[in-house]
């Protein structure tokens, strides 16, 4: 029967309804969504959110404030010159006396006194009272106690001294309790203690030294989940109290207040008043640092400098002055939205100036209605725009509207300070654009069977009746953690494989990675794949292994000593031998399942993992075996291996310069000809790095006449020839910039 002509254009016209109201139905179920999730706010949105925030601190810092804050550094020149730490509290004592005479507003320590001082005469005399003379023994109670000293300190300061203690939940806390003044607050609407962070445990001072401070105050940071300090917190509900924090009582004292006003309501804190100043906090108490730059940006002062007398302490005069500690291991590092590797003294510096400059950052009341109204407008527009003028019109006007939230944005945040999210309208607006777009592609295209016929070219039928009857979903990812990786691979492999047919290069390899294998997982490695010849392996995952670095270079040593074996036999068979290079190194990698939904398996990656690589590859560069980065070596510099630096390099694609060491052996199998190389080697290579050129060909001449490492000895000899005939330039560190990976 001939189909019926009228009937067409009704059925394209219903179709292309049908079309359209799919689409806008879709586009409306993804906004609601979109909008729920703004209101709702999770964990990855608030996320998402704070990186926002993080990009507009660092493009634009706070200005450091007239009111000069100081931060006095107890760092490595100050340990070399009084000894190690803790010191002798008359050490810190007489710091303190220097410090308080140059008249500062306020003094706060980022540091806790919690026990005795062990160098004090009478606790020195408790270790060696049974064998002490007992007229020495009363002569040595007579002398000072380090802690009256420090506490007479506290006592005669003419500036006020604010002592730092810490809260935890986790610790079981000193015995001693906070001097909690509940009179120095005012509490100006409802009671705000429900809504503050809460502690029941506290790392506190001595009660000498407390009772002669001025005031205490607690210097924890509090990191968000990401573990990135943004906020610092001003009050700390403890065991139903308030307690201030460092910055707080600084600010006090410094201006000569006697109360701190807590205002808040039904919602918790919504500020604190301190003299002139009123800084707005969100309910918890806290408030966002408005960084000005990266670490160190606040100015520091050695504390050997003022203790020698180098610096006159008149240059505290007026200020308000922090005192902590940058030494290496006594170092308090954070993460900021300004640097990763951020002392924790210095984040109360830049809080405090935050305060001091009102450089606020809040995020208004009216921000979220007005995204939410930005999210309505724009779905709305979207919703009607996109089935009807196709993807490139509707693209356009997506833009458009992006780009205008976003400027907004900035502009809020540099002039007015206001933080006003636009990270996630733009991700909303690209999801709805791309949803409806996607959406109105299938239907009016009606693309959905050859859709399905693509993917079935993808998954096979049991993968895919696998995937459907099991819910749980195949998870990617997996976790950051320090590891040590090793890359090996067989040296001119390719030239080797040309000479053997395909069955004979297959039973090759068996004979070879088998061992190699087998070395590895002795020695509580990972095996993680084979890349033709090459092995790649790592330590420290799945399982925890504390010593992963020594692991995986006993490792290496017994991969040459195993090789050494199979060549001899190889050798007698009248086959041909190998020699391989290794390369490791120490550092953060992620390690889990990674790959697709469909297939992963579990591997490690990161720059650690392509450093590795780089130093198996650089074996061949300078004739060494085993290769490993400083890091590495730093990790190894006590135990029993001898390695030797070859070179500082820095590889293609980096900019920071790498040290490579070459490992040799362990210290047991070294012999007298190996301890004269190594000394001849290191006396030419102080004369390369001294840019002694002549000198060092000279030497390096001689090592690879006497000596078995001749491409090393070769390399550097050359490298001073062209340095003798055209001179490094003057600022030149002995780095060698590698062109090739």
């Amino acid at each position: 029967m001939p189909t019926n002509p009228s009937k067409q254009p009704r059925s394209s016209l219903s179709l292309l309804f049908n079309d359209r109201t799919m689409a806008r139905l879709v586009g409306t179920i993804i906004a609601l969504i979109l909008i729920f999730i703004s209101a709702w706010s999770p964990t990855p949105i608030k996320s998402l959110r704070h990186q926002t925030f993080d990009l507009m601190i660092r493009q634009w810092p706070a200005p450091l404030g007239r009111t000069p804050i100081k931060i006095v550094d107890i760092d490595s020149k100050s340990l070399a010159a009084h000894g190690q730490w803790p010191w002798p509290r008359s050490t810190m004592g007489r710091l303190l006396t220097i410090i308080g005479n140059g008249k500062p507003k306020a003094i706060g320590l980022d540091i806790v006194f919690a026990e005795p001082d062990r160098t004090s005469p009478s606790q020195l005399a408790k270790l060696v009272e049974s064998t002490m003379p007992a007229a020495l023994h009363e002569y040595i109670q007579t002398l000072p106690d380090h802690d009256l000293l420090l506490a007479l300190a506290l006592h005669n300061s003419i500036s006020p001294i604010i002592l730092g203690h810490v809260f935890t939940n986790n610790l079981a806390g000193s015995q001693q309790e906070p001097r909690l003044d509940p009179s120095r607050f005012i509490t100006k609407g409802s009671d705000p203690r429900p809504f503050l962070h809460q502690f029941e445990q506290i790392d506190t001072n001595l009660p000498i030294l407390a009772g002669q401070a001025h005031s205490s105050g607690f210097f924890n940071v509090l990191p968000d989940n990401d573990g990135i300090v943004r906020n610092e917190p001003l009050l700390i509900n403890f065991r139903n109290q308030l307690a201030p924090s460092l910055i707080l009582e600084m600010l006090r004292l410094g201006m000569g207040a006697d109360h701190v006003v807590v205002n808040s309501d039904a919602n918790g804190v919504t500020s604190l008043t301190v003299g002139s100043h009123t800084i707005p906090t969100d309910r918890q108490g806290q408030f966002t640092v408005h960084y000005s730059g990266p670490a160190r940006t606040v100015a520091y002062l050695s504390a050997d400098d003022l203790l020698s007398g180098e610096i006159s302490a008149n240059i505290f005069r007026d200020s308000y002055v922090l005192i902590g500690t940058s030494a290496p291991g006594l170092m308090d590092i954070r993460a900021t939205p300004t640097d990763q590797i951020f002392p924790g003294v210095e984040i109360h510096a830049h809080a405090l100036n935050t305060v001091l400059t009102n450089a606020y950052l809040a995020e208004p009341e009216w921000a979220r209605g007005a995204e939410l109204v930005y999210l309505l407008l724009v779905s709305l527009i979207l919703i009607l725009l996109v089935p009807k003028v196709g993807a490139l019109k509707s693209g356009i006007l997506s833009l458009l509207f992006s780009g205008s939230f976003i400027l907004f944005s900035f502009w809020s945040f540099h002039h007015l300070n206001l933080l006003i999210d636009a990270s996630y309208p733009l991700l909303t607006t690209g999801i709805l654009f791309s949803a409806l777009t996607f959406s109105n592609y299938l239907q009016e295209e009606q693309k959905a069977t050859m859709i399905r016929t693509a993917f079935s070219q993808y998954l096979s039928p049991t993968l895919v009746k696998e995937l459907i009857n099991n819910k749980q979903e195949l998870t990617l990812g997996g976790e950051e953690r320090a590891m040590t990786i090793l890359f090996s691979d067989i040296r001119s492999f390719t030239s080797l494989s040309e000479r053997m047919t395909p069955n004979e290069l297959c039973t090759f390899l068996n004979e070879y990675l088998t061992p190699m294998t087998e070395v590895i997982m002795e020695n509580r490695g990972t095996v993680d794949k084979f890349i033709g010849d090459a092995i790649m392996a790592f330590w420290n995952a799945p399982l925890d292994d504390s010593d992963h670095a020594a692991e995986a270079c006993y490792t290496a040593l017994k991969m040459n000593e195993r090789l050494r074996y199979l060549n001899g036999a190889w050798q007698q068979q009248k086959r041909p031998t190998i020699a391989i290079g290794i390369g490791i190194h120490c550092g953060i990698a992620r390690v889990g399942n990674m790959g697709s939904k469909h297939r992963f398996d579990y591997t490690v990656i990161g720059d650690s993992v392509n450093l590795a690589s780089r130093l198996e590859g650089l074996n061949k560069l300078y004739g060494t075996s085993i290769l490993v980065s400083g890091a590495t070596r730093e990790l190894l510099k006590d135990r029993d291996f001898i390695f030797r630096e070859i070179d500082r390099v820095r590889v293609k694609g980096k900019s920071k310069p790498v040290t490579v060491f070459e490992l040799i052996r362990a210290t047991s199998e070294l012999d007298a000809t190996m301890v004269k190389e190594l000394a001849d080697y290191q006396q030419a290579l102080q004369a390369y790095r001294q840019r002694d050129f002549a000198d060092a060909a000279s030497r390096f001449k001689e090592l690879q006449a006497t000596n078995h490492c001749q491409r090393l000895y070769k390399l550097y000899a050359k490298r001073c020839q062209e340095f003798t005939e055209s001179p490094p330039p003057a600022d030149w560190e002995g780095i060698f910039d590698l062109i090739h990976k």
